[in-house]
């Protein structure tokens, strides 16, 4: 309980008191996970009510029988002063603020605050009442029943106990009471410190219940979220008491955790509180659903909840909230893919809160570059970028720009295979000769596309309206000169974002941009909303003959359209409950710092946890640029400077820190072992490791000399290893270090094992720390209480694929120190996609996936590792001796194991016994 006591002063001076803190330091790694003790279970605590000789339940007010969507409670006040400042011309937060702490008054209610206030401002009696009515009216607003003690309550009626409440709280009871009635709660009583001049806090107040109730503490059952108030003090009187978190316990933990996430935003701008407030209540309101970590997110739906669902109901509000948008236009035409998302959550604000209508349409520039630019030719000079400058070739470019004409046809007949494989970004002048034979065609093609995209435009632009509006994320503006090309009306535009083309373009053709976000949100961010943004499918690469549009043919994952259905349900959902719940106070809660979103997701993309791997499943092609749909993550790790080598990998989550758990005493495991014998001299160490090994084992020995075979088998013998089951001794050739040894060796054996442990006589000469690295190891993963740790482990979790110590703390220092990718040299990454190519596991490989075992010794589960051993490798394919420290498919390799087992379906734990 130390660490809660602990945190109660970090909450009432922070969180609470609503004060801006300094930015903090990174948290400690242990403050990252929850320490605290486990708190009692809602079902539990329904049997407590159920005791008969519990005659009274007793609830805390705020944040257990009722939640409010705020971080820091008091930012609510923001919200109010929106409302009342302009209509009574006050500074509603200057006066309010800290009214509470300047009366110098114990146990004040609000109506001592506001006559504090009319005096100290000189407010007149009408304007005082009306800000306190105001305030009582957004409070009850925003206040409704949290769903598990809810349940709590429920019970206790059904049981016929009799329910109170008792709160620290400036509202008094003739103002809770009927509060509590409307949110559901008739309670016998409600006790209040400032009717009783008692609090709960220092434990007076439940003195005063005590007597009013007439009742033996024992028969009292006091259930609240402050675990000083709630249940110290309570308990010290003797009253039953259960500690129920509030959710900003079971969301953080930890006030540093907070801090480092929504810090920087909640300074930008306090309505944040309010959006995340929300989405903190939606992801752990409710203590019968395990919560996750705020700080990981287990799915992209999670990561949504308090990033892009805050957002787009946000921009909606600002959509439906701007008066001049509003009087401007009669509709808002939202332009694929990334107008999908916000198209969606406006037609739910605007459900609840009227406005124009909305429109999505299809719109990209593949399929409105002819409005553009007086050529194919012109546009294609201006493409100048590509991820893979020798991979993307003419071939692609023609699929990119032709794939919905029969002029692609033609010209794949026509142009050779050489020329069609020319790559196009560096040989862009000889590849537009080529096309020249066909100005023509391409040509009548241009006019054909034109006059497509008219037919389908045509039908979605009012031809009546003066002005058309049009809402994209941003950019240079290319959108609304096309559509204002292609209807002969002015079309402004409504963007998150701008860059200076679209300043001069809006300067010479007189065009509006209302801008979303003030300040340019900055790379890779724009990349995450536009993907996340879009429905599943391809962009529009033009228009058929009957004017409908053609979408490109992309291939979807199931897990691709899974994580992005997920996210867009977590965002309309987020907007419907927004609305309704806000109600009249909903158009005054529209951000005025947006952009700080980025901050959001750049904290938790900072945390230890590996949280770009949320984005690994989406992947929208792009085929003006890429041969290959990169993930979202690849797009976003390119962007995004990593701090240290180590940083963003999975080396640094501790999640993949393995906790011990129970001895357990199940069915026998059968075990093989592989040791790469190469340096013969350390045979007698590693028979000193071996000789207590704690389960029977199989050993394979691999050797480069044949000559010694007949000394191992003496050396490896039952007479040392008691529980040694089978030897065999292999001859292999010193190629692949090793892991060719292993891999190849070791192919025929695997299917036989449950678990299997691969270690060899390491001896790394360019480290002065190699003995101390190899000792490191072998007490980690063979010395007898390591092995049954392990052994155990596995038996414990059938989800572990792979264990390994974490890195050795010196080997750690020097690759931090050098600087080099973990992932080894370009040719080591490019090795490891096209094995994880030939083994059918995908090619991409991110940071995320990046955690290994410095020294490539490790147990794993053969099943984990299946393609590992099925894989069509051969030993030429291993570089011959001698080879340095890096760079060959051997080094590759030995990133690859937990990458491997996590795409089957394991996890990789790192379990380290011995520092």
């Amino acid at each position: 309980m130390k660490s809660v006591l602990r945190k109660i002063p970090l909450v009432m001076k922070g969180r609470l008191a609503g004060r801006a803190t300094e930015t903090a330091p990174p948290p400690a790694p242990d403050a990252w996970r929850n320490t605290d003790p486990p708190f009692i279970p809602p079902d539990h605590v329904r049997e407590m009510i159920g005791n008969p000789a519990i005659r009274v339940v007793s609830f805390d007010i705020f944040d257990t029988l009722l939640l409010r969507p705020a971080i820091r409670p008091r930012d609510i006040f923001h919200l109010l002063a929106r409302k009342v400042d302009a209509v009574h011309g006050v500074d509603f937060i200057g006066m309010r603020w800290d009214a509470e702490a300047r009366l110098g008054k114990d146990n004040s209610n609000i109506r001592e605050i506001y006559g504090y206030m009319a005096r100290r401002h000189r407010l007149d009696d009408a304007t005082a009442a009306a800000l306190m009515a105001e305030e009582l009216r957004c409070e009850e607003t925003l206040l409704y029943p949290r769903p598990d003690v809810r349940m709590l309550y429920d019970e206790a009626v059904r049981l016929g106990k009799r329910v109170i409440a008792i709160s620290d709280m400036y509202l008094p009871g003739d103002i809770l009471g009927p509060i509590l009635k409307r949110k559901g709660y008739d309670l016998a009583a409600v006790y209040v410190s400032c009717d009783y001049g008692a609090r709960k806090s220092d434990g007076s107040l439940y003195e005063s219940v005590l007597a009013a109730e007439d009742a033996r503490p024992s028969e009292i059952l006091h259930v609240g979220d402050n675990y000083q108030s709630d249940y110290v003090e309570a308990v010290r009187r003797n009253i039953t008491a259960v500690w129920n978190p509030s959710v900003f316990d079971r969301s953080f933990h930890n006030e540093s955790v907070c801090e480092r996430l929504f810090g920087e935003a909640l300074r930008r701008d306090p309505i944040w509180s309010i959006f995340l407030g929300l989405s903190l209540n939606r992801l752990c309101g409710d203590a019968s659903r395990t919560p996750d970590n705020i700080a990981s997110p287990k799915s992209l739906r999670r990561f949504a909840e308090v990033t892009l669902a805050p957002l787009v109901t946000a921009f909606c509000l600002f959509l439906v909230s701007d008066r001049d948008i509003q009087a401007s236009y009669r509709k808002i035409h939202f332009a694929s893919r990334d107008g999908w998302l916000p198209h969606k959550v406006y037609s739910i604000v605007r459900e609840h809160l009227g406005g124009i209508e909305g429109v999505y349409f299809y719109a990209g520039r593949r399929a409105y570059y002819p409005f553009l630019y007086d050529s194919f030719f012109t546009f294609a000079q201006t493409l100048f970028r590509a991820d893979n400058l020798d991979a993307y070739t003419l071939r692609d470019l023609l699929g990119a720009c032709f794939a919905d004409t029969a002029l692609l046809s033609l010209m794949e007949a026509n142009i050779s295979e050489a020329d069609k494989r020319l790559p196009f970004f560096r040989h862009k002048d000889r590849c537009l000769r080529i096309l020249r034979r066909f100005d023509r065609e391409i040509a009548d093609c241009m006019r054909e596309k034109r006059a497509r995209a008219r037919a389908y435009y045509e039908k979605v632009f009012d031809p009546a309206e003066k002005r058309h509006v049009v809402f994209d994320l941003g950019y240079s503006g290319s959108i609304g000169k096309a559509m204002t090309a292609v209807t002969g009306r002015p079309t402004d535009k409504i963007y998150f974002w701008e860059e200076p083309p679209n300043r001069e373009l809006d300067r010479a053709s007189g065009s509006l941009t209302r801008l979303f976000m003030k300040g340019q949100i900055r790379p890779p961010y724009h990349l995450l909303l536009e993907e996340l943004f879009s429905p599943c499918e391809g962009g529009v690469i033009g228009y058929d003959e009957s004017g409908r549009p053609v979408l490109e043919s992309m291939p979807v994952t199931e897990s691709h359209e899974k994580d992005l259905a997920g996210a867009h349900a977590a965002c309309l959902e987020y907007a419907t409950e927004f609305c309704a719940l806000l109600g009249e106070y909903a158009p005054y809660a529209s951000l005025r710092e947006p952009d700080a979103v980025a901050d959001i997701c750049r904290a938790l993309w900072d945390t230890p946890f590996c949280n770009l791997r949320l984005l690994k499943n989406i992947a929208f092609p792009d085929p003006l640029y890429r041969t290959r749909a990169d993930s979202l993550e690849k797009k976003l790790e390119n962007g995004m400077p990593a701090a240290t080598v180590f940083s963003g990998t999975g080396f640094e989550n501790p999640e993949n820190v393995h906790t011990r758990a129970p001895r357990l005493h199940g069915a026998r495991r059968d075990i093989g072992m592989h040791l790469h014998l190469y340096h013969r001299s350390m045979a007698h160490e590693i028979v000193r490791y071996l000789q207590d090994f704690p389960a029977p084992f199989d050993l394979y020995i691999t050797i480069v000399d044949a000559s010694f075979a007949h000394t191992a088998r003496n050396l490896f013998s039952r007479a040392f290893l008691p529980n040694l089951e089978k030897l065999l001794v292999l001859n292999v050739p010193n190629r692949g270090r090793d892991v060719a040894p292993w891999v190849l060796g070791m192919r025929p054996y695997q299917a036989a094992y449950d678990l299997f442990c691969h270690i060899h006589t390491k001896n790394s000469a360019h480290f002065d720390f190699r003995d101390e690295w190899r000792r490191y190891l072998f007490d980690n993963l063979i010395r007898p209480d390591s092995a049954a740790e392990i052994i155990n482990a596995f038996a414990e979790h059938p989800d572990i694929g792979c264990i390994f110590p974490s890195i050795y703390a010196k080997l750690r220092q020097v690759m931090t120190s050098v600087g080099d990718p973990l992932h080894g040299s370009g040719h080591e990454h490019d090795l490891i996609c096209e094995m994880l190519r030939r083994m059918g596991l995908g090619g991409e490989f991110c940071r995320s996936d990046l955690f290994f075992s410095g020294g490539t010794m490790l147990w794993y589960r053969p099943h984990a590792l299946r393609q590992l051993f099925t894989c069509e490798l051969r030993l030429d394919e291993f570089a011959a001796e001698p080879v340095g420290v890096g760079g060959t498919l051997a080094h590759a390799m030995e990133r690859m194991p937990a990458i491997i087992a996590g795409r089957n379906g394991y996890t990789t734990k790192s379990l380290t016994l011995y520092p």
